[in-house]
């Protein structure tokens, strides 16, 4: 039977093909609906997700904001009930208020949050108003201002210690400066005047016996406590003058002090036995640091510390765990302290220094942009200042300012190790400086910068004797001088020695970090052996230096001072009394007269007569020579030109007034 494909057959076919192509379409329609229908579902559960943290965020802030709302309603209430409470226990006559008369006791507990006087002066003598350290540029002026960012310093130096009072180097104190707070402060461009810190008014003894200072009720630690008047005490009795603390270097600055006395809780006063040009500065430069915080620690905690530092400045520790607390080589990191209470808030974020000894190294760190800021070498100085393509990203800069100092050889004249070193004897010290060039130094050392030094005291300031002049290079004279002391070649060896037969030999021992020093020891070591003297080095990191300084155990060292106040006191480096405990006259010079003259120019109130007196002072010490005083040199910092508002002031600089710019 044959099948036939007819005409009914096609047409059925037509049917299902076409009944089959729609329901396969409409499955594929419903599908994608659904698949919309899906994303439509996540995106309105993520809108509703985000609609919800949005309600959150807003509940939470407002909750925040009524928290804060609350609490300062709340202090203003306790204030105001303060203030009715003081009042009425004023009036009723529970507290006295005592205006003057001689030591001004006021009856009151310091610890008593209440016990504030009305009248926290002395009757008859000035008030004087202290203006409030402000930026002498202000930063927010720039277009290219902005807040935030780090800023990295590069030392040439590993610091030991950051811990106040106990730091010993510049490097120490160009951080302890930044965190500490002290009353008052100079004017970094007006040196003779002066600004308040943590004070805003004073009275000072027409006889100079004593001073008065209110604190700001304003200034707080970083941990946000109030500075107190017995926080200044405490600073002075408990800490710089308790002698089981290793602090003699600074107590001997601050011993003009005899007593601190609290006289209500935001009042104190400084007394002094005897009135000396020192004493207003002496009161007022002291950093003050929290009871609070270091009255936790035993004297023997504080003398091995190095990195316990909280203070009231612009800056704090990033990380002040007294359990993990920073320590060498670490790079010391200080951040924008939040509880700052000064007008002028410092406008960088993050400070950071860090430590590299080696010239090219550090210069090679700062080029490839890992610091924004270091002192460079004069040898690099004269190689960059005038370099196109160094400048077209930093700044070189030098000047003179009041910190710039003086470079020197000490020689040792005491005993090192229980047995007297040949600089003991002044003439011995005075030939080895007539052995020196000091021209040729500064020409070929320091790259002809700065002047060849005559003495402790700047050039730049009417401390300095105009009348003294280097001594020139003279190697005859020094032979004499030698010969006179008793140094002679008595065998004929070419060599010196002393009626005992001992050879003329010593160590010269300088620091890493510094390429002045190096060639210093290189051109001593040959003119000693061109007159018998057999000259040896001995470089040490700088981390160990204050260990040598302390024990004085060196023969001859170099380093440089540099000064902190416009008119120096001698007494911390030159008086004898400054011999013992490890403090600065590490040099070991004894001499009376240069006592009687300290001690006579401390005194002196009178500026032309002290004037003189230091003259005088300058005079002797160039006879005597326990330095070789040798260059007076510029400040010399590189800077990135990030860095904003960057300005090299008599004072010294401000970091706290710098920026880094943003991008334009």
């Amino acid at each position: 039977m044959q099948n036939r494909f007819g005409l009914k057959d096609f047409v059925l076919m037509a049917l299902v093909i076409i009944v089959g192509t729609i329901s396969l379409l409409s499955m594929m329609q419903a599908d994608r609906h659904w698949k919309e229908m899906f994303i439509t579902k996540d995106d309105l559960q993520t809108i509703k997700t985000q609609t919800g943290d949005i309600r959150r965020d807003m509940s939470n802030t407002a909750v925040e904001l009524n928290e804060q709302l609350a609490k300062q309603a709340a202090r203003l209430e306790q204030q105001q009930t303060l203030i009715a409470d003081l009042s009425a226990r004023i009036q009723s006559g529970s507290i006295s208020i005592v205006g003057g008369g001689e030591g001004g006791s006021t009856g009151l507990p310091v610890q008593d949050e209440l016990e504030v006087l009305a009248d926290w002066t002395r009757s008859g003598v000035e008030v004087v108003e202290l203006p409030q350290v402000a930026f002498k540029s202000d930063p927010t002026q720039f277009e290219d201002f902005q807040r935030g960012g780090e800023f990295t310093e590069i030392f040439e130096a590993q610091l030991p210690k950051i811990t106040p009072y106990l730091y010993s180097d510049v490097y120490g104190r160009r951080i302890t400066d930044i965190v500490l707070q002290s009353l008052a402060d100079f004017d970094p461009v007006n040196l003779g005047e002066w600004r308040g810190k943590l004070a805003d008014a004073y009275q000072y003894d027409p006889n100079g016996l004593w001073v008065r200072a209110h604190i700001n009720p304003r200034a707080r630690f970083s941990d946000g406590k109030q500075v107190t008047a017995e926080d200044v005490r405490w600073t002075y009795d408990d800490f710089l003058f308790n002698p089981e603390i290793e602090a003699e270097r600074f107590r001997s600055v601050y011993n003009v002090i005899s007593g601190v006395k609290v006289i209500d809780k935001l009042t104190v006063e400084f007394h002094f036995d005897e009135p000396m040009f020192k004493n207003l500065e002496s009161a007022f430069l002291m950093p003050i640091v929290p009871k609070h915080f270091y009255s936790r620690f035993t004297p023997s905690q504080l003398n091995s510390a190095t990195g316990l530092l909280m203070g009231s400045g612009p800056y704090r520790v990033e990380n002040l765990n007294p359990n993990n607390q920073w320590a060498p080589p670490n790079d010391v990191i200080l951040v924008r302290n939040e509880n700052f209470w000064m007008d002028d808030q410092p406008p960088i974020e993050r400070l950071r220094f860090r430590a590299i000894s080696d010239n090219l190294a550090r210069l090679t760190s700062f080029e490839n942009g890992e610091g924004d800021m270091m002192r460079g070498t004069y040898e690099q100085f004269e190689d960059k200042a005038n370099d196109p393509s160094f400048l077209e990203e930093n700044d070189a800069h030098q000047w003179t300012n009041m910190r710039s100092g003086y470079s020197f050889i000490a020689w040792n004249c005491g005993d090192r190790n229980g047995r007297l070193t040949p600089f003991a004897d002044k003439r011995v010290r005075r030939a080895m400086t007539h052995l020196l060039d000091r021209n040729r130094m500064r020409r070929d050392f320091f790259k002809g910068l700065g002047r060849v030094c005559t003495g402790p005291f700047s050039p730049a300031t009417p401390q300095s004797n105009p009348n003294i002049k280097p001594w020139e290079q003279d190697i005859d004279l020094a032979r004499d001088l030698l010969k006179q002391a008793g140094w002679i070649d008595r065998d004929g060896d070419q060599k010196l020695e002393n009626e005992r037969g001992d050879e003329f030999t010593f160590e010269f021992t300088y620091s890493t970090g510094s390429s002045t020093a190096g060639l210093t020891a290189k051109y001593l070591r040959d003119m000693c052996a061109e007159v018998g003297i057999t000259c040896s080095e001995r470089k040490v990191d700088w981390s160990i230096y204050q260990q040598l300084l302390d024990n004085r155990d060196f023969d001859a060292i170099t380093m440089a001072w540099s000064a902190s106040v416009p008119e120096g006191d001698p007494n911390q480096l030159w008086h004898s009394s400054s011999i013992r405990n490890q403090g600065d006259n590490f040099a070991q010079w004894n001499n009376p007269e240069a006592d009687r003259l300290i001690e006579a120019g401390r005194r002196e109130l009178d500026f032309d007569k002290r004037m003189a007196i230091w003259h005088e002072f300058h005079a002797l010490i160039h006879e005597e020579q326990p330095y070789t005083f040798m260059i007076n040199p510029p400040w010399i910092r590189f800077v990135k030109n990030r860095v904003g508002n960057f300005h090299p002031y008599p004072k010294g600089l401000y970091k706290d007034e710098m920026y880094i710019k943003s991008a334009m």
